[in-house]
């Protein structure tokens, strides 16, 4: 019946129709997206040619020299081997949309709404070279980034008021970024955002039924398919989920299964570092240096043996096509490039 099926869908993507259509269901979040190829349109005539991107001057960049800025001393600050020079610092945000005050945590009712106060930490990781966007990095300094992000993550998940921890990059304007100096941006909150704890829920809810982790079981299905993979190592994957948000989205995934970013070796470091560096370098290249949102999904900080069922893993979002009426109202997210049509071009 399966064959069937798959036999039937293929025939539909081979015949002379102009527009494919499909719906698609995460199986994690069960969350349906609208796969609508125009099939005479290819894939870059999707990318639209923009302006080159607004470089701020040094002499008022706020990044710096960031005590000199106003922001506090760095919680962190590493060297690379051999250098005088700071590569990195992780440091407070001058205007952090949450602060760790020696307050307890406390929850009231306003009407039908409940608030907590805004008891977390926001912090920044500032890369020394002004011009230098995290594409153009080798696999050996982002594995070094990573490395600096676990040991502050570490760290701050020692406060055991501390729900979650959201490690994320805004490359340009349409991706939120309002400076132009690469950094990283890391906040930590009381509770579990509804996104994240819609991944936990449906990881768990597959796990009880398969007995599987959702996540290797759609790694296994991937190589087996060897449509959607970017790029591989022995350690990690680079894939467009068949059921992708946006145009060229792609996931970052250890085969190693790891509920924790945190608690990840080295190696396995180091090997999605040169996966994740080698596909940062095909977006610019092929999708003319795009914005993009790049973010890491790891298991809360609290209930350590709790979370087993979950996979971390990076994503990269490139800012291609906007969400409009239909999309902010129904939650579907339309995607007009069929994954599978977007390696393809993607590895041209």
């Amino acid at each position: 019946m399966k064959k069937t099926k798959q036999k039937e869908r293929k025939n539909r993507l081979n015949n002379n129709l102009e527009y494919i259509s499909e719906l698609r269901c995460d199986p994690v979040s069960k969350d349906w997206i609208a796969i609508a190829a125009v099939r005479a349109k290819r894939p870059e005539q999707l990318i639209v040619k923009k302006k080159r991107r607004l470089i701020t001057p040094i002499n008022h960049c706020p990044f710096e020299n960031p005590v000199a800025s106003g922001h506090q001393p760095p919680k962190l600050i590493k060297y690379l081997p051999h250098q005088k020079e700071w590569f990195l610092q992780i440091f407070e945000n001058k205007y952090p949309a949450f602060q760790p005050k020696d307050v307890s945590i406390i929850e009231q009712k306003y009407g039908p709404y409940t608030i907590i106060n805004g008891y977390g930490y926001h912090e920044l990781l500032v890369f020394k070279d002004h011009f230098k966007p995290l594409s153009d990095y080798k696999a050996s300094e982002l594995a070094f980034t990573l490395k600096a992000l676990q040991e502050r993550y570490r760290a701050i998940a020692q406060d055991k008021k501390i729900k979650y921890i959201s490690i994320f990059h805004n490359w340009g304007p349409s991706a939120g970024a309002s400076i132009y100096h690469p950094h990283l941006q890391i906040i930590a909150i009381p509770v579990v955002p509804p996104r994240v704890e819609h991944s936990l829920s449906g990881s768990h809810r597959f796990w009880k039924k398969h007995h599987q982790c959702v996540q290797c079981a759609l790694n296994d299905f991937e190589l087996n398919q060897k449509k959607r993979i970017l790029l591989k190592n022995k350690k990690a994957i680079a894939v467009s989920p068949f059921v992708s948000v946006e145009p060229f989205a792609l996931r970052i995934i250890p085969f190693e299964h790891n509920p924790y970013f945190e608690d990840t070796p080295p190696l396995v470091i180091e090997a999605l570092a040169d996966v994740l560096g080698k596909s940062l370098q095909i977006l610019k290249k092929k999708l003319d240096d795009p914005d993009f949102n790049l973010f890491i999904h790891t298991a809360p900080t609290f209930g350590k043996n709790q979370y087993k069922y979950y996979h971390w893993h990076i994503e990269i979002i490139p800012k291609i096509s906007i969400s409009a009426g239909f999309e902010l109202s129904t939650g579907i997210e339309i995607t007009s490039i069929d994954p599978d049509e977007g390696v393809k071009y993607l590895k041209s």
